[in-house]
C-alpha cells in the first residue's frame, strides 16, 4: 500500500513539473500557418492562460524563423490593418488567444524544409514570468486551426 501511495505522489509531482510552476502563465494549442508563397511570412498562434499576476508577452522565439514580430489586427477607417506591437497583455488568471484576425506573431524567413503536419519549437518570452517552450503544429496555407 505504501508503494502505491508513493507511486501516486511521485506521478503527481512529475506532472506538476511538466505544467510549470503553480501561479505562472501556461500556454497550449500552438500552431503556425505556413505561407502560401515561399519567402512570404507565416503566422503563429497560441493560447496563453495568465498566472497569479498580470504579465506581458514580450516576444516569441521560433528557431525555424530568422525574425518574429508580435502583431495586432485592427480595423481603421473600415480597412483591416496589421501593426507590430511591443507586447501583448496577459491578465492575471485570464486567457489570451493569439488567433487569425487578432493578435498573432509573424514569422519571417521561415526554413523552407518545414512542412504541414510537422511541428517546430516555439518559446514565449514574458516580462514578469518564466519563458514557456512548446511545440507548434504546422498547418498548410489556408488551413484551419488544428
Amino acid at each position: 500500500m505504501r508503494d502505491r501511495i508513493s507511486a501516486v505522489v511521485a506521478t503527481g509531482l512529475m506532472l506538476a513539473g511538466c505544467s510549470g510552476s503553480p501561479g505562472e502563465p501556461r500556454a497550449n494549442d500552438a500552431w503556425i500557418r505556413l505561407p502560401a508563397v515561399a519567402g512570404r511570412p507565416a503566422a503563429a498562434y497560441v493560447t496563453i492562460t495568465g498566472g497569479r499576476e498580470a504579465t506581458q508577452l514580450k516576444t516569441m522565439q521560433v528557431p525555424a524563423a530568422r525574425l518574429v514580430e508580435l502583431h495586432r489586427t485592427s480595423a481603421k477607417g473600415g480597412m483591416m490593418s496589421m501593426d507590430p506591437v511591443d507586447a501583448i497583455d496577459v491578465p492575471a488568471g485570464g486567457t489570451v488567444k493569439l488567433a487569425p484576425g487578432g493578435d498573432h506573431a509573424m514569422l519571417f524567413d521561415l526554413e523552407p524544409a518545414l512542412k504541414a503536419g510537422g511541428t517546430t519549437k516555439m518559446t514565449l518570452m514574458f516580462d514578469h514570468a518564466p519563458a514557456i517552450e512548446l511545440e507548434a503544429k504546422l498547418v498548410a496555407p489556408g488551413g484551419s486551426a488544428p
